[in-house]
């Protein structure tokens, strides 16, 4: 576990959490926040929120992530390294019982497309059925189930598909998967063509109904 910790001004905000998302940023050299559970007692949740809102407005925003020292532990690492929040956010949050509150905050590319792309995740590790299933859901591509693998390694080796930093702190998410898709339909469709053309992929003639109707 760790603190997830804030500090701009006159405010200071720490919470619990065992998970977060990142983009790392080559240029800046930032991890940029995608997602992020915490769970803390309900006025630092709430607290933690509302600087999402803050964080729209001011560049100097930024959380920064300590190990969680259990009561007695001593000799732990305290370095600490900070995650930038990027874009919009949505995020809600439910009690787990009288004391503890869990929140998730999510960037609005997890949670639909936009026009700088969607974040796809895979909770199971199954990237390519999640894949398939994001672009059948926000994309007009044309797509069959089994060519998901053919357009996912394309799209990766174009650096069109990107992948998200998982820091799963407590090893409850061992197969969490998460990729950035920074392309629209005109880059798929061409991926698709020349799979086609070039015999990658193959349409076999009861798809080609399908796709027609």
């Amino acid at each position: 576990m760790k603190h997830m910790e804030f500090s701009h001004k006159d405010i200071y905000v720490k919470v619990h959490t065992p998970l977060i998302v990142t983009r790392f940023d080559e240029e800046s050299k930032n991890h940029e926040l995608v997602y992020a559970n915490i769970i803390d007692i309900d006025s630092r949740v709430q607290a933690v929120f509302a600087q999402f809102h803050h964080s729209k407005k001011a560049n100097d925003v930024y959380f920064l992530l300590r190990h969680a020292p259990r009561i007695g532990e001593t000799g732990y690492d305290k370095s600490s390294w900070s995650v930038r929040p990027k874009g919009k956010y949505k995020h809600q949050s439910q009690r787990e019982n009288e004391t503890f509150v869990s929140g998730i905050v999510a960037s609005e590319r997890v949670l639909e497309r936009r026009e700088e792309g969607f974040a796809i995740f895979a909770w199971d590790g199954n990237i390519h059925q999640k894949f398939f299933w994001a672009i059948d859901a926000y994309y007009e591509t044309p797509l069959l189930e089994e060519w998901a693998a053919y357009l996912f390694e394309q799209l990766v080796r174009d650096k069109g598909l990107v992948p998200l930093v998982v820091h799963d702190f407590t090893g409850d998410y061992p197969d969490l998967v998460a990729f950035d898709l920074l392309v629209g339909e005109d880059v798929l469709d061409e991926y698709i063509s020349f799979g086609l053309s070039s015999g990658r992929i193959h349409l076999i003639e009861d798809n080609r109904e399908e796709l027609i109707n």
